[in-house]
């Protein structure tokens, strides 16, 4: 898609384009940064958010933070000033990004496999499968798939006097860029299109089961919830809501890309195009933190013991107690022929 020399954005795009690109890749930088950050300092400060499935969220968080942290506040320096960068370094860069999209996809499959497991099978299935060895081995395959699904690119030989070869950037490179490689740029979009199956198969088979309980489950807090009234049909719909949104945030961020690097393999598409399907998709990098923990009442929690200073001042580490227990916690005491959905055998 991306192996053409047709004048991309600092080349053939206006100064109020570069400006206007310049100031998105900040505002996504400090924004993308500041949550990521936040996230994986609550989860290491508090004792009660150290769980499997947080365990997940983390390591997405860092791979957003190669993404937010360290390659947009580059391309945006170099949008602003056309200034180049040496071809080592070009290429490092580019690599990073790559493994930073990688294994960011691959933990939203990590995070939906998670949740699935935990809601829909026995307790002793969700023990077996997610010992704190097995996801230690979960996420180190994460970056060691990513890292297999790079080395082609990083083999390939160079390719000199090509102009704006990536669909970000503006000028001359004597390397090109990792999604102007037709490997990665294929790579990239089946990575996405197979997580996207996963996503939507498991959440869809989460609704499923939370439609048929009879207990609520809070899909996007690991809660169950014991002898609550059916006078609540609201609260149903919300976490429906919650969910759905995770969904469709995932989807309206990732397929657009999709299908302008499918698309992309065969025909040229206008620049314009490629640009704004590229800029959404950047965007999943600093919601992400947010998606995953804005309803979730245990971080909710921390991050006010945070503001109120309380950590500092020596209090307990953790949340305050609550009165609804986690999955994680009740799946000791559940009996192993019983569901999280609250069906006896």
């Amino acid at each position: 898609m991306w192996n053409d020399s047709e004048p991309l954005t600092g080349c053939g795009m206006g100064h109020s384009m570069n400006i206007c690109l310049t100031t998105i890749y900040t505002l996504m930088c400090l924004f993308g940064t500041t949550l990521n950050l936040l996230v994986i300092y609550l989860v290491l400060s508090f004792k009660k958010l150290r769980t499997c499935s947080n365990a997940f969220i983390v390591n997405g968080c860092v791979a957003d933070l190669l993404v937010c942290a360290f390659w947009m506040p580059h391309e945006a320096v170099f949008i602003s000033t056309g200034a180049p960068s040496a071809v080592g370094y070009h290429a490092f860069k580019e690599a990073v990004l790559f493994l930073g999209i990688t294994v960011s996809l691959l933990s939203h499959s990590l995070i939906a496999v998670n949740r699935y497991v935990l809601i829909t099978k026995v307790p002793a299935t969700y023990m077996s499968l997610y010992q704190k060895r097995h996801t230690e081995w979960m996420i180190c395959a994460s970056w060691l798939i990513s890292l297999g699904c790079l080395l082609p690119w990083l083999s390939s030989p160079l390719y000199p006097n090509e102009r704006c070869l990536d669909l970000q950037v503006a000028t001359s490179f004597t390397r090109r860029s990792v999604l102007s490689n037709p490997f990665a740029a294929g790579t990239l979009a089946l990575t996405i299109f197979v997580h996207t199956v996963v996503v939507l198969y498991c959440y869809f088979k989460i609704f499923r089961r939370v439609q048929i309980s009879v207990k609520r489950v809070s899909i996007l807090n690991f809660q169950i919830v014991n002898n609550l009234p059916y006078s609540f049909p609201r609260r149903d719909k919300r976490l429906g809501v919650y969910m759905l949104a995770v969904c469709c945030i995932f989807l309206l961020t990732t397929e657009p890309l999709f299908w302008v690097l499918f698309v992309g393999l065969s025909v040229t598409l206008p620049i314009a195009v490629r640009t704004a399907t590229w800029m959404v998709f950047c965007a999943l990098f600093a919601l992400n933190p947010f998606l995953y923990t804005w309803k979730n009442e245990e971080f909710r929690k921390s991050f006010r013991s945070v503001v109120r200073g309380e950590l500092w001042r020596g209090s307990t580490v953790g949340v305050e107690p609550v009165t609804i227990n986690t999955i994680s916690h009740l799946l000791p005491r559940q009996n192993s022929r019983r569901t999280f959905l609250g069906e006896v055998s």
